[in-house]
């Protein structure tokens, strides 16, 4: 099958790939090298962390103020409901419905 020596060409080739042994070092140096300078780029403003605590804070004195502001008894009102005026239920549990 072609697909099938194609595949395995592929991987032998890449099996034969010689890979330069300083690569890794030179990649780790250089994550390290901007590793240091994106912390001190990421780390936020106090001024920031304190807004959005403020913001926390003040929607919850929200939510505490509007459920405070309901007062008073409640008033239950009962309900009775007659099933058999809503619906005829003598359709369905009549025997002589074949006719």
């Amino acid at each position: 099958m072609k697909v099938n020596k194609h595949i395995d060409d592929f991987i032998r080739k890449e099996k034969e790939e010689l890979v330069n042994p300083y690569l890794a070092t030179r990649v780790l140096a250089k994550l390290e090298k901007n590793n240091e300078t994106v912390v001190f780029e990421t780390v936020a403003p106090i001024w920031k962390k304190l807004a959005v605590v403020v913001s926390f804070a003040l929607v919850i004195a929200v939510g505490f103020g509007l459920g405070s502001m309901v007062k008073g008894d409640k008033e239950y009102i009962s309900i009775n409901i007659n099933d058999a005026q809503l619906e005829n239920l003598n359709l369905y549990t009549m025997i002589d419905y074949d006719e």
